[in-house]
């Protein structure tokens, strides 16, 4: 016959200090393992001010999911900026090197705007209501605003096969239509 244990449950003053020591360790947890923290906001630092690129979107009236960035329609009656549409050139002035890959300064041309939709090389994305834009092609990224005739913004391109990646602060301006 088997001999059974029972451990004494803390009562008193024990089993508050016990409950409060875990109720305090809960939101240590959260934010150590980023369980409650979602994805990390991407800020750009303009000349007015700083503007969250990509902060979530706030929850639609009737409690339905607002639409991804990137897709929010104007609402009717608020006036439309100024057309962005044409060709972009500009610069990509190296941030991270990547170990000394990327050393020089590249000119940039070929960055197209089209009502909403922008593409530079295999790059496409849809630019957002408040003139931010984001596009991937494959494991790079684009991360920028738009400001009236001017764009800047982060170009990452990660290294492939274990090599380092190489990031690029973009400046670029429309050159024509």
């Amino acid at each position: 016959m088997a001999l059974e244990t029972k451990r004494p449950r803390p009562t008193g003053f024990a089993r508050c200090m016990h409950t409060g020591l875990i109720a305090s360790l809960i939101p240590v947890c959260l934010a150590v393992f980023g369980c409650a923290g979602g994805p990390p906001t991407v800020l750009l630092d303009t000349p007015t001010g700083v503007v969250p690129l990509n902060s979530p979107s706030p929850s639609m009236p009737g409690g339905l999911v607002a639409p991804p960035p990137g897709m929010e329609t104007v609402p009717p009656g608020v006036p439309q900026s100024v057309s962005r549409d044409g060709s972009y050139t500009g610069t990509a002035e190296p941030l991270v090197t990547g170990g000394g890959l990327c050393l020089n300064v590249q000119p940039v041309g070929g960055f197209i705007v089209r009502g909403n939709s922008a593409r530079y090389g295999g790059f496409r994305g849809r630019i957002a209501a408040d003139g931010g834009l984001q596009m991937v092609y494959g494991q790079d990224w684009i991360v920028g605003q738009f400001e009236g005739a001017t764009f800047h913004g982060q170009l990452d391109l990660r290294g492939r096969f274990g090599a380092p990646g190489c990031t690029y602060m973009l400046s670029l301006e429309r050159s024509g239509s």
